[in-house]
This record gives structure tokens, sequence and C-alpha cells, in this order.
């Protein structure tokens, strides 16, 4: 059976950092690289290999054989070679029998180590713990690919199924460090492997906190994608999305670390002075959040446009909640006291009719374009959920 390489990359979500501080907190990776070696396959690059190694008539070292008084209780085979392991546990991985197809691919490993076949196995037993959700395995098997066979056609597509399963089990570090080493790798990557590890690189750098240093990764690898879109078409709705969304939650992150502090003043106009510049600044950020957000939805790709769009009304309900927090302070006089309470039901007017808005938007984008997920789900419920604080705490004033 050739490899095949599996080039689309459906949107996917996994759950991140015990997911981060929120729902939002998720990290889109795309599928892996599959490329599962069959016999057809591997019977041509032994025979090219042999043929390349000869300045004379090609000569073919046969594998090992082994031969066995009663058949194999794993495979029910009673003779075998590494090729033909290879062969049966890449059969049991096409019928979807991948706890069969990895004890095969580790039988084979165990047995013939010297065998030209044992990167495309750990390669493949890779694969198969993918399917088995099995990422800490799956870790292991490409982590050997990595390290073990640089000289293996696969060793490029290990890193980054690599760094995919290390994103699984939250090794954002692993995942930031395996990008990194891609980018490495001679011959240089292709244009869309090297975006896919630029903006990947960015979002293991995010999951660590290191927001200025994926800030930067992220700028560079659209400046990167803005290069190399003039000389050729790169399909990268995906890689370029979730840049532009990352870029949003790094400003969104500010945003929710910069609080609203009642003033302990006693007059009006002082206090109005000081909860404006702390609105100012926090709306600064509010803004250059949503900027990112509304980038990433203009991009195109559905998951990406709908978590972008039910962030954005997050921020502005956000944004209520904690002007609804703010106590009046208790040494206010009367008349200030008042003040403080029309400037809040004001501005918290504003705020729910624009997340309202926002809400109504990105569930009217979904039906238009038929997506459906989880992003969707919440934003119906929030959507909701801020007609009803609309109606509690703001048409009655």
């Amino acid at each position: 059976m050739p490899r095949t390489s599996e080039t689309t990359r459906p949107f996917c979500v996994s759950m991140v950092r015990s997911r981060l501080l929120h729902s939002l907190d998720v990290a889109y990776q795309p599928t892996p690289k599959v490329r599962v070696l069959g016999p057809n396959g591997a019977c041509l690059l032994l025979l090219l290999a042999a043929a390349c190694a000869s300045s004379g008539p090609p000569r073919v070292e046969m594998e090992p054989l082994v031969v066995r008084a009663d058949d194999d209780p794993l495979t029910g085979l009673d003779s075998y070679d590494a090729e033909k392991l290879f062969a049966t546990a890449a059969e049991e991985f096409e019928k979807g029998a991948y706890d069969r197809s990895v004890k095969i691919y580790a039988k084979l490993v165990e047995e013939f180590p010297e065998s030209e076949l044992v990167s495309s196995a750990r390669y493949n037993a890779g694969l198969a713990f993918e399917k088995l959700e099995a990422w800490e395995e799956a870790v292991a098997e490409f982590a050997a690919v990595v390290r073990d066979f640089a000289g293996s056609d696969l060793h490029r597509d290990a890193h980054f199924n690599l760094a995919r399963a290390y994103g699984k089990v939250k090794n954002w570090a692993g995942v930031a460090d395996t990008f990194w080493a891609a980018r490495q790798l001679q011959p240089p990557l292709g244009p869309m492997d090297e975006l896919e590890a630029r903006v990947g690189m960015g979002v293991g750098l995010f999951m660590q906190d290191d927001y200025a240093t994926a800030e930067r990764e992220f700028m560079r690898a659209l400046r990167f994608y803005d290069e190399h879109e003039q000389k050729e078409f790169l399909p990268a709705k995906y890689f370029i999305g979730q840049a532009r969304f990352y870029l949003g939650e790094i400003a969104a992150r500010a945003f929710e670390a910069t609080t609203l502090s009642p003033p302990s003043v006693g007059d009006a106009e002082t206090w109005t002075q000081m909860m404006g510049d702390d609105l100012q600044a926090k709306c600064q950020l509010l803004l250059r959040a949503q900027s990112n957000l509304i980038r990433a939805i203009r991009v195109g790709h559905r998951g990406w446009a709908t978590a972008a769009g039910f962030r954005i009304g997050t921020l502005y309900e956000r944004l209520f909640d904690e002007m609804m927090d703010v106590p009046v302070p208790p040494d206010l006089e009367p008349d200030v006291a008042e003040v403080y309470r029309e400037e809040l039901r004001e501005r918290v007017g504003v705020l729910v009719k624009k997340a309202i808005r926002v809400y109504e938007m990105n569930r009217e984008m979904a039906e238009r374009v038929g997506e459906q997920n989880e992003w969707v789900e919440k934003t119906s419920l929030a959507l909701e959920r801020m007609k009803r604080l609309y109606l509690a705490n703001v048409s009655d004033t």
C-alpha cells in the first residue's frame, strides 16, 4: 500500500491547561500528517535503497526470518520477517484495529531492531496511538523518530505530529520547542509547513503565559504569509485565523487583568474623572482585542470565526459584570452616590446592547454558513443570558 499524505486540516478542538481560565482557552490544532506505509511501499523503499547503495547490479539483503513450531499468538503467523509484520500491522491499522496494530509494530521493533522498517513502524505506531487517543504513547513513538531517525523521510512529519501530541498532554514547552526544531531542518520547510510551525510555536508560547514572545511570533507568521501570498496561493485560512484569534486573546487577557477600582473621594467631579480614566484604559484594551478578533472573523475560517465572534461578546459581558460589581464607595455624599448610579446605568446599558448584538451576529453568521460547534452553542446560551440581564438591570431603569 503506498504512503498517503493527508493535507486537509479540519477544524478541531483540544482542551488545554486544565484549558486555562475559561472556555475560551482552547488550542485548535490541525489533524496529524498521516503517512501510513503499507507492504508495497515498504518493498519499494528497500529495493530502491539497495539499488542506490550499489555501483554494480542491485543486491537486496534479505531480512532475518523467524520460523515457529506453532502459530504466533499475536499475528497467527507460523513464519515472518520484518516486512511481513509490517504488512500485517498496516492491514490491522486500515481495518481500524489500532490496538492490535500497535502491538504488531512493537513486535517488529523488538524482534527486528536493525530493520530499515523500524522508523516507519514507530511512526505508524504513533498514528495508531493517536487514533486510540493514547497521547503519552504517541509522544514516545514520534519522539523516537525525531531522535533516532534523522535520515528517515518521515523525520519532518514526525516533528509536526510530535508537537500535536505534546499539545494533547499539555506539554506546551514541548510544543514550542518541537516547532522551533522543525523550523531549523534542512532543507527548509515549504511555505505551508513553515507557517504551521510558526503559528504552532506561538500557541505553545501563549499557553506558557509568555504573551510578549507569542505575540511577536504570531506577527512574524502573518508577515511571512503576506510575503509568500504575493508569490503563490496558500490555502492558509486555518492558520491565519488562528494567529489572529490568539493576538486578540492576548489583548483580551490584558483587558481581563485590568480591574476597575472604586475611588474613595467625596466629590462628584473628581470621582467622574477617575472613573472615566479607568474605563478609558480598559476600553482601549477591549478595542485592541476586538480589532484582531474581527480580523480573525474576516479570514473566513468557520471555526475560528465563530470562536472569535463569541469571544468579542464575552469581552462586553465581562466589562458589564465588572461595572456591576463595583460598589458605591461608603464615604460618598448622597448626591455623588446618585451620580455614580446614573453613570453606571448609562454605561451598562450600552455594554449590554453591544454584547447582545455581537452574539446575535455571531449566531446569524453560523446559521448562514451552516456551522455548528461548541462556540455556536455557547453563543446561544450567552445571548439568552444577556437578554435576561438587560431586562433585569436596564429596562426598568
